[in-house]
């Protein structure tokens, strides 16, 4: 892949602005320039990268793959030791930590400030975090002294009423920060001819959709991310033709009481064309063994092949619930290890392709639908529900990784990689 120029700035020594904020569209390269700058930045004595999300299960899974492909690329895996959690460069002793920032027992703020010696605070995805005192409590603990600190925040742009916005973009940009905003044509050269034709497709379906999702737009409040009347109206049939698959999707409450959020229970189908199907919502509250029969009994009613639920919220917990109710066959449990926005993109895209279908009346579920937003209000629990269906259903999700050495595969060497960004 090749380097654009506009990153250049955060490959620099010694940089003129403590923060960066990095924002782009899909398809823009921030997380292939950032995770490049980093290991580059190992090559200097003394730094501790702490690399966070708002929510992290598995570095290993959904960043550190990342990391590994630019050190093939650079053929330096003798210089770096990984583990599941940091990855440490050492010729110099420099290491990246990654770490989440919520965790099952809330934010783990405490501990990440506790860490000795970081120079180097990265907030990837950070249209996730909502709660600017969080970001300050961390960014405030960032200050080796002798040491070049810098702040990163590389993020999809959302709405104007998120507090980074509000802080570094409302008021005009800032003399403490770095501005770098690219876009899909700024990384053409790098990108699929079937990416370019879907941006335009879009663009001309949507225009507002293509302003926010490839050109990095911020929106107004009042703008939607992604579903509205108009597709779902497209999306209805009445009866549903027979299918090759059904899973029961769970999104699970660990609480029962008046505020406790809904259960998402949603049944979802397959057919032999490839096409997907919402063919019923069964969400509501519920006390965990009540929801767990509601799920066991529409398996067993509409003969599917798996139940799906989502386990970040109560665990182990959920299956035990689940076969407690009598589930006798596979229950597979998911973990959300991206946000919700991010897992739920890939499902309206097949939305807009004309390949899920609505059977019948699912009123309650489509009001959500067209009011989601990741960044304000209650988890849209009928909507998670609805993407952990269709995403066992449609999208095929695979991890290759294996470890270091990764099989057979070596990728060329590159000497001069960074020598002309500097």
């Amino acid at each position: 892949m090749e380097l654009l120029n506009n990153f250049k700035p955060i490959f620099n020594q010694h940089p003129k602005t403590r923060y960066f904020l990095l924002t782009g569209s899909r398809g823009s390269a921030k997380s292939f320039h950032v995770s490049t700058a980093l290991l580059h930045l190992t090559y200097e004595k003394g730094h501790i990268i702490l690399f966070t999300r708002w929510t992290l299960v598995s570095a290993y899974i959904s960043i550190i793959p990342e990391f590994i492909q630019k050190i093939e690329e650079l053929d330096r895996f003798e210089d770096f030791e990984i583990t599941q959690t940091e990855i440490t460069n050492k010729v110099t002793g420099s290491k990246i930590l990654f770490k989440g920032i919520k965790t099952s027992q809330g934010t783990a703020t405490a501990n990440l400030k506790s860490i000795a010696g970081v120079t180097t605070f990265v907030l990837d995805e950070a249209e996730e975090l909502v709660d600017e005192g969080v970001f300050d409590r961390i960014d405030l603990s960032i200050r080796t002294k002798d040491m070049t600190n810098r702040v990163m925040i590389v993020m999809n742009p959302s709405y104007k009423s998120h507090w980074i916005y509000k802080r570094f973009l409302e008021k005009g940009k800032q003399d403490n920060t770095t501005y770098i905003h690219t876009t899909y044509l700024d990384n053409a050269i790098n990108l699929s001819r079937s990416f370019i034709e879907q941006a335009n497709r879009v663009k001309q379906e949507n225009i507002l959709r293509y302003r926010h999702l490839f050109l990095g737009e911020w929106l107004e409040d009042v703008e939607g991310l992604l579903w509205n009347r108009a597709i779902i109206a497209k999306a209805f049939i009445e009866i549903a033709p027979k299918l090759k698959r059904i899973v029961v999707a769970v999104d699970p409450a660990v609480t029962s009481n008046a505020n406790s959020d809904e259960t998402g229970i949603i049944i979802c189908g397959r057919d032999y064309q490839d096409n997907g199907y919402i063919l019923e919502d069964l969400s509501g509250k519920y006390s965990p063994n009540e929801w767990a029969m509601i799920a066991v009994k529409a398996f067993e009613r509409w003969s599917a092949d798996c139940i799906v639920a989502e386990k970040n919220q109560g665990g182990d917990m959920v299956e035990s619930v689940l076969r407690s109710q009598g589930a006798k066959h596979r229950v597979k449990l998911v973990t959300a290890t991206k946000g919700k926005f991010v897992r739920a993109e890939p499902i309206y895209s097949l939305y807009e392709q004309g390949k899920i279908y609505h059977v019948g009346n699912l009123s309650i579920l489509e009001s959500q639908m067209v009011t989601f937003n990741p960044d304000k209000g209650k988890s849209p629990d009928r909507v998670d529900a609805l993407v952990w269906g269709l995403t066992e259903l449609m999208i095929i999700t695979e991890v290759d990784y294996k470890g270091k050495g990764h099989g057979n595969t070596k990728r060329p060497a590159k000497k001069e990689f960074y020598k002309k960004m500097l």
